[in-house]
């Protein structure tokens, strides 16, 4: 068993302790590549408490708040862990975000810019049509930004609320689905089919092409990824 090391800083500012510990512990939660950590992860609440600067009860608070979101959980006489998602629970994520994803950009068709549609195009700008040059990390961050703003422009505050959990939890495991060297053409190419859809303001073939493109990554997951256990 591994101790799992959280890179936190001291909390200095003296309201809201447990909303700062929440907020500081799932940033640095998020920054992690759990792809490559192995085994259990345990949270050394003693240590981490140290390290924030704040005493046991509001951390504790935010950790009740990470077991509840699905980042952390508590296990009886034995301490809290990081949660590590399965490929199941991954391709599920997927699947869920397919469904609303393509209802947001539906949506979308009837309230997206000119300027959206060009920094939708800008996000992709700076990778080539065949190949990332490794820039896995970078592409995947792009890739997020262009999912969450289709999202915004859907203006329907249900569908952003609903989807605002999956969206932390994609962050969280984009190491384990972040674009494969052989998979980037058609990921790319799919992106910018949406962006047509969507500048076309067809909202049937914008749904159908968002539900499309994460569905065909959820399949390439099932079939084609390892994910260490």
């Amino acid at each position: 068993m591994q101790t799992a090391v959280l890179d936190v800083k001291k909390i200095r500012i003296p309201t809201s302790l447990s909303e700062r510990a929440y907020e500081t512990i799932k940033e640095s939660l998020l920054k992690i590549d759990w792809s490559q950590e192995k085994g259990e992860n345990r949270i050394d609440e003693r240590e981490l408490s140290e390290s924030l600067g704040i005493s046991r009860t509001p951390l504790r608070e935010a950790i009740n708040r990470l077991v509840t979101e699905g980042f952390l959980k508590v296990v009886p006489r034995k301490g809290v862990y990081v949660v590590k998602k399965s490929k199941k629970e991954i391709i599920e994520i997927l699947q869920v975000r397919a469904a609303l994803e393509g209802m947001a950009a539906r949506l979308a068709t009837k309230y997206v810019t000119d300027i959206n549609i060009q920094n939708m195009r800008a996000f992709f700008l700076p990778f080539g049509e065949s190949s990332t040059g490794g820039q896995f990390i970078r592409y995947s961050d792009a890739n997020i930004e262009f999912h969450e703003l289709v999202l915004k422009t859907s203006q329907c505050g249900k569908l952003i609320e609903l989807a605002g959990n999956i969206f932390d939890h994609i962050r969280w495991i984009r190491f384990m689905t972040i674009v494969y060297e052989d998979r980037f053409p058609k990921m790319q190419n799919e992106h910018l089919s949406i962006i047509e859809a969507l500048e076309k303001r067809d909202p049937d073939l914008a749904e159908k092409r968002m539900r499309s493109h994460i569905e065909g990554l959820a399949r390439y997951i099932e079939e084609k990824v390892h994910f260490p256990t």
